[in-house]
This record gives C-alpha cells, sequence and structure tokens, in this order.
C-alpha cells in the first residue's frame, strides 16, 4: 500500500513460520540481519523473522522500489 509521499505504508512478508504478515513500515523501531535472505524486525516491541534480504528491506524503508 502507498500513501501521498509514494513511500510505501505497509510490507506485507512471511514470517518464519511461513506465515504472511504485515508490517506497517512506519513503526519499525529496528532491524537487523539474522541470515542470509533473513531479517529480524522489532516493531511495537513486536520481534519477528521475515524472510526478506537485510538489503532488500532497507532499500524498502529508504522508499525505494
Amino acid at each position: 500500500m502507498l500513501d501521498n509521499s509514494r513511500e510505501p505504508m505497509w510490507l506485507r512478508v512471511k514470517d518464519n513460520s511461513g506465515d504472511r504478515v504485515w508490517i506497517n513500515m512506519r513503526r519499525v523501531d529496528y532491524a537487523s540481519e539474522n541470515n542470509a535472505g533473513w531479517t529480524m524486525v522489532v516493531t511495537g516491541g513486536v520481534k519477528f523473522l521475515v524472510k526478506i534480504d537485510f538489503d532488500e528491506f532497507g532499500e524498502i524503508l529508504e522508499g525505494g522500489d
């Protein structure tokens, strides 16, 4: 989903159990590389291990494609 600024507001990813989850990109407190292809995201005190490359996640946070 995009807002008027064209920056992503929500991102749908798969977590480590294979479930799809939505992450509000404006509320990400912390993100770190866990393993190749996996990123740990902390938002609102909840930790998610999501299947997305850490560099790709960073580009999305910065408003890239």
